[in-house]
């Protein structure tokens, strides 16, 4: 008769120990929802503080407000080619160039450098300036029946700067060059 060997017994048991202590949940249940609540499935359903669909905004923004990426300036060569030949304009906190379009359509474009600011910082600049290019430079450039790229590179003293003072120097300088040009 072959006998396992001491330490093969003890393997044995740990495992068929473990097999006992191992818990795996059901998929409807949750240790954090107390006890003599509805399933997952109930919930999921017909959950009471939950809205209808029709109170929940659609899942597509308005295309109107999008800023598609024909309107941006986003190659280094391009952005290289407007600071060199482009008119130039500085404001208080920003220089904006001026150069003839490559394409049939007017673009756009950011350098925001860092000069020693948090990301957070930068980021929310970023996101102040293409918000006035996609809902002001854009529209009034074309609204103008003018084309021309726009770049805007911001200076140190455009991150203590408020959105209606940038506003107000953008719209400055683009009136300034439609103006010039017609």
């Amino acid at each position: 008769m072959d006998w396992p060997t001491p330490d093969e017994a003890d393997i044995q048991a740990t495992e068929s120990q473990k097999s006992q202590h191992t818990w795996i949940p059901r998929t409807d249940e949750n240790s954090r929802r107390p006890k003599g609540s509805q399933s997952s499935s109930e919930a999921g359903s017909r959950s009471t503080g939950s809205l209808d669909r029709s109170q929940v905004a659609p899942a597509r923004a308005d295309r109107s407000e999008h800023f598609p990426r024909s309107v941006r300036i986003r190659r280094s060569n391009e952005i290289q080619e407007i600071l060199q030949q482009g008119k130039r304009e500085s404001t208080g906190n920003l220089e904006i160039f001026f150069a003839s379009p490559k394409a049939s359509v007017s673009r756009f474009g950011l350098i925001v450098p860092k000069h020693g600011q948090r990301i957070v910082d930068r980021n929310r600049l970023k996101r102040r300036l293409r918000e006035i290019g996609r809902r002001r430079v854009i529209p009034h450039l074309s609204s103008q029946g003018r084309e021309g790229d726009v770049l805007i590179r911001a200076t140190r003293s455009a991150y203590r700067a408020s959105f209606s003072e940038l506003e107000r120097e953008i719209n400055e300088a683009v009136e300034g060059f439609c103006s010039e040009e017609s």
